[in-house]
C-alpha cells in the first residue's frame, strides 16, 4: 500500500494536500508530521512510508539540512520537497540534498496529483516550468564533459539503464559505469537521477 508523510507546520496546507491525495487514491495512507522530529518518530514507527513531501521551511530548522539522515536510515523513502519559493537555486539545492523532486506550494491540485505520480511511477519530478535553461550557478572546478560523457548523459535522460546505454554506444557496461560516475562528480550530484535534472537546468542537454 502507497504511504505518504506530509511534514509542514501549516495545517491548513496540510490538510488541503491530504484532502487532495485521498480524493486521487482514497486507499492511500497518510500520515502528517508537523516538526523534524515527529517525522522522524512516524517513519520509526511506519518504516514502510513510501513518499515524505517534506516543506523545506520547518520551525528551527531547513528540511534540507535532514535528507541526507532521513535517506540514511530509510534508504527506500522517496523525498520531494515542497516549497513556497520557486527559486532555481532552492531547486538545485534540493537535489543536490538527495531530494527525488520538488513541488512549489503554487502547485494546483492536479499538478500536485501529476507529481506524486511521477515520483511513485519514475522517482523523480521537477515542474517543467521551472526547468530555465538559461540558469548558471558556479559548477566544480571541472565541469567540462566529453563527447562521450555527453551521449552517455543522453541516454540517461532517456531513462536508459547503463546496459542499454552500453549497447546503443557500443561500449562496455563497466565503461558506462565510470562515465556515469565521472558525470556525476563533475555535476556534483549524488546519482544518476539528479545529473539529469541539475543538467537540464544549467542547459547542458535539453
Amino acid at each position: 500500500m502507497t504511504s505518504v508523510l506530509i511534514t509542514d507546520d501549516h495545517p491548513l496546507y496540510a490538510k488541503g494536500l491530504e484532502i487532495t491525495l485521498k480524493q486521487y487514491c482514497p486507499t492511500w495512507e497518510i500520515f502528517q508530521a508537523d516538526h523534524i522530529e515527529t517525522a522522524r518518530t512516524c517513519l520509526r514507527r511506519h518504516p514502510a512510508i513510501t513518499l515524505m513531501l517534506l516543506d523545506r521551511t520547518l520551525p528551527g530548522t531547513d528540511g534540507l539540512s535532514h535528507v541526507a539522515d532521513f535517506l540514511k536510515h530509510f534508504p527506500t523513502l522517496r523525498i520531494a520537497i515542497i516549497s513556497a519559493s520557486e527559486s532555481h537555486q532552492h531547486i538545485q539545492e534540493a537535489l543536490e540534498a538527495g531530494a527525488a523532486g520538488f513541488i512549489p506550494k503554487s502547485a494546483s491540485p492536479d499538478e500536485v496529483v501529476i507529481a506524486i505520480k511521477r515520483l511513485l511511477d519514475v522517482g523523480f519530478y521537477i515542474p517543467t516550468a521551472l526547468l530555465n535553461p538559461t540558469y548558471t550557478r558556479p559548477l566544480a572546478t571541472d565541469t567540462h564533459l566529453s563527447a562521450q560523457q555527453m551521449k552517455v548523459l543522453s541516454g540517461m535522460a532517456n531513462g536508459w539503464s547503463n546496459k542499454q546505454i552500453a549497447s546503443e554506444l557500443g561500449l562496455e557496461e563497466g565503461t558506462v559505469k565510470q562515465h556515469v560516475y565521472a558525470i556525476c562528480k563533475k555535476l556534483d550530484v549524488k546519482n544518476r537521477t539528479h545529473a539529469v535534472q541539475v543538467a537540464k537546468m544549467r542547459g547542458i542537454i535539453c
